[in-house]
């Protein structure tokens, strides 16, 4: 600034050093909501990931579950089929490659038949008896499956109990 420009007045001095106070304070505040602003977006991206996500896990948990039936159904089929049975065959197959495309997806089959009952995996439909163990699964109804980590199907089982 040229030192003829600047005012000889005290006042215009203070007027102009208020001034550019409240500038300043409107830069700070600006730059804060800014900043507020930013977080703010983050936020909602992080949270509509999380949705998306969770959405695509439910999905992808509806159809691999009507899979897992389709291959309950088949492998029950598979119970009564004869030896040399050209059917029987193309079932075996079939259950096969049902099998190889649920592994591609990441499925893998629970075991629970001699493990302790664990009610976020298995689904009690049945207890017995028995003195010596306790909490134990005996009998596997239907299979359970995890998929990436988490629980795609729990499995129904019977467990022993004591009295």
């Amino acid at each position: 600034m040229d030192k003829d420009a600047v005012p000889q007045n005290g006042q215009q001095y203070d007027d102009l050093e208020r001034q550019l106070e409240t500038v300043r304070q409107e830069a700070a505040e600006n730059h804060d909501k800014h900043l507020r602003a930013l977080a703010a977006s983050q936020n909602m991206r992080k949270r509509l990931e999380r949705l998306c996500e969770e959405r695509m896990w439910q999905e992808k948990k509806r159809l691999l579950t009507h899979l897992l039936e389709l291959s309950d159904q088949l492998e029950e089929a598979l119970k009564y089929v004869v030896a040399g049975d050209p059917v029987g065959a193309g079932v075996r197959i079939t259950h096969q490659q049902l099998h190889n495309i649920l592994a591609q997806e990441g499925v893998r089959a629970l075991q629970s038949v001699g493990e302790t009952f664990d009610p976020n995996i298995h689904e009690a439909v049945e207890f017995t008896d028995n003195p010596g163990e306790q909490n134990k699964v005996t009998h596997e109804y239907r299979k359970g499956y995890m998929a990436a980590g988490r629980l795609l199907r729990p499995a129904r089982v019977q467990v022993t109990r004591t009295d």
